[in-house]
């Protein structure tokens, strides 16, 4: 069971990444150039297509990033056609995603943002710079966002009765008891022996394994904003016109030092009305003058922090705290108090201390900051100006980088040999280091074709086109190169079938016998058994292969152990005896935890059957020849 609600949790949080992968690479993935392939579909859903270039422009996205799963373009396409489905099925339901949460998705998008904030401009050139329209684009985000409507109204009418609950908490706070011997492989190595004739009978059973990796050499032009940076030309008259422009950008804002009287909210249903009635019958003593502000602050205020200094907050100014609180703040005179006003901390009466009007900044005070900002937006610009020129040029000129780096007065950089099934890491100083550079550089146009790769989104500052200089197929490596690997092969393959033979004789005679000492003939003692005291299933002691083991056995009768075995990833051979179970207990203060977990479970349970029956109903024809 705990195993079941794993799974169904976990096929349906993969569908949801991968829909939300294909979702966010059709705007980000590269996909300008694809042959013409535009008109044609990859499938099509009850009637519906699903045009063959949005599925392209994903697909070479993810092996830009390193992806090379041969069943990609099939995983692509599931995760639409999926998506389709959940549209269909949304539209005949009646949801619908509004303006405002289509707004609100895009403004929290890190990627649309300038210094924590949505900045429209940034969000056009993304736009533009993946040739999508805005209107396209906030359709698919409505699209994604309407599916989720329909997938929460599933996930929140999940129910798990209370029994059911009992019965998971009991299980998963059983506890086993018993005894294990370890056959270890380190105790057995040196009982086998490799002689010349099995290293060359291995040779030549296993050329295919005795292969040097594929590997290429590459050229790359390009191009990183921070570089743009330091060659923007400006003068101090440009700078003082940004600055007399944008006066009202340059001030130092009004500052309110403020203290204040707080009410938490407790728990429970009425704990909301309560902290309310007490923090109005506060604010009546307060105005009444039965007791002072400050006496407030310091005795009943349940900000034990500020009660210190007698409830002072310091200076704050608009966007420090929250809307509520900033509202009540703001609308004071100074020495006046707000009435009890609902914030995220709780009820809190608010006082104006003093005020500190706002005041211009000078040109000499701000002049860094233009500096940078202009430096920043000029290379912006350049950046995406060069890196279409980049992109248009590569292509146009497919046969070499020259006239692309030419153009853009940079040089073509050369990688040394990189294996095709390296392990890297984008480093600041290679590019050639890049997980996205090297699945570019095996895909079918750059590796075989010989054409220049299309731009690679290296980084949000960086990209790169490339192509390959030189390749090299696998070539088989001489048996005198791999002997003494082939002897480490063989020596733990020998030891491991040796592990093996004396742990099933071993596992025979426990089996038949129910008792330990059967077995000292064969595995020559029985000193090193290892007793296991009511282990849990959390247990971290115990390696978890060997609680798997564990808590698959059945349950052994009075006196009797039952008797298994387990091979762990080490080779060692586990003989394990289980003694006794132990019931668990339902412990109500694990209640909400699990009870989320499993609820979680089930929800994803029940998403994924909507899926299924969804999918076993739609009627879809896949095209997947027109997709390369």
């Amino acid at each position: 069971m705990l195993q079941s609600i794993n799974d169904r949790a976990s096929s349906w949080l993969a569908y949801v990444i991968i829909g939300l992968i294909v979702f966010s690479f059709a705007l980000f993935g590269i996909g300008s150039y694809l042959g013409g392939s535009g008109a044609l579909v990859a499938a099509t859903v009850n009637g519906e297509e699903i045009l063959a270039d949005r599925i392209q422009s994903t697909v070479v996205s993810l092996r830009q990033r390193g992806q090379n799963d041969p069943a990609i373009k099939q995983k692509v396409l599931e995760a639409a056609v999926n998506d389709v489905i959940l549209s269909q099925q949304a539209k005949e339901n009646g949801f619908r995603a509004s303006n405002q949460e289509v707004y609100d998705w895009i403004s929290s998008n890190p990627e649309f943002q300038k210094d924590g904030k949505f900045d429209p401009v940034t969000y056009e050139l993304l736009l533009a710079s993946s040739r999508r329209s805005k209107a396209d684009y906030e359709a698919g985000i409505r699209t994604m966002l309407t599916n989720q409507q329909m997938t929460r109204t599933i996930s929140d009418s999940a129910f798990l009765p209370a029994a059911e609950l009992e019965r998971f908490q009991k299980l998963q706070n059983q506890m086993r008891s018993g005894e294990t011997f370890t056959l270890k492989m380190s105790d057995y190595e040196s009982k086998v022996t490799i002689n010349d004739a099995d290293i060359k009978q291995y040779y030549d059973t296993n050329l295919a394994k005795f292969m040097t990796k594929e590997k290429v050499k590459l050229q790359a032009v390009t191009l990183n904003q921070a570089d743009l940076e330091d060659k923007v030309e400006l003068m101090d008259d440009t700078l003082q016109a940004i600055y007399d422009d944008n006066l009202d950008r340059y001030v130092e804002p009004e500052q309110r030092k403020l203290a204040h009287v707080l009410i938490k909210i407790g728990e429970g249903p009425d704990a909301e009305t309560q902290a309310k009635e007490k923090a109005l019958t506060l604010f009546d003593d307060i105005i009444a003058d039965k007791i002072t502000f400050e006496k407030a602050a310091t005795t009943i205020s349940e900000d034990k922090i500020a009660a210190k200094k007698s409830g002072e907050l310091g200076l704050i100014v608009r966007g420090d705290m929250g809307k509520a609180f900033e509202t009540a703040a703001f609308s004071l005179e100074k020495g006046k108090i707000s009435e009890p006003t609902l914030t995220d901390a709780g009820f809190e009466i608010i006082k104006l201390l003093d005020i500190i009007p706002s005041k211009q900044k000078t040109f000499d005070a701000v002049k860094v900051d233009i500096e940078k900002e202009y430096r920043t937006e000029q290379a912006e610009k350049t950046f995406a100006n060069n890196s279409e020129k980049l992109e248009t040029l590569a292509f146009e000129n497919d046969s070499n980088l020259d006239m692309a780096a030419d153009s853009l007065e940079t040089k073509v950089q050369q990688s040394g040999w990189i294996e095709k099934s390296a392990v890297l890491k984008p480093s600041p100083d290679n590019i050639f280091m890049s997980p996205k550079i090297l699945g570019t550089a095996f895909t079918e146009d750059v590796l075989n074709k010989g054409k220049n790769s299309e731009l690679i989104e290296i980084d949000s500052q960086t990209v790169a086109v490339i192509r390959v200089q030189d390749h090299q197929l696998p070539q088989q490596k001489s048996l005198a190169d791999v002997a003494e690997d082939i002897k480490a092969i063989l020596r733990v393959d020998k030891t491991r079938k040796l592990l093996i033979e004396k742990g099933e004789l071993a596992l025979k005679k426990l089996k038949d016998s129910a008792q330990w000492s059967s077995i000292i003939d064969t595995i020559g003692s029985t000193e090193s058994l290892e007793k296991l005291e009511a282990v849990k299933r959390t247990d971290r002691k115990v390696p978890a292969e060997l609680i798997d083991k564990l808590f698959s056995m059945g349950k052994p009768s009075t006196n009797k152990p039952l008797f298994s075995n387990v091979i762990l990833p080490s080779g060692d051979y586990v003989l394990v005896g289980l003694n006794e179970v132990k019931e668990g207990v339902a412990e109500k203060t694990e209640g909400d935890i699990m009870q989320t977990v499993l609820t979680s479970a089930y929800a994803s349970a029940e998403q994924n059957a909507l899926l299924k029956s969804l999918r076993d109903k739609a009627k879809v024809e896949f095209f997947l020849e027109n997709i390369e």
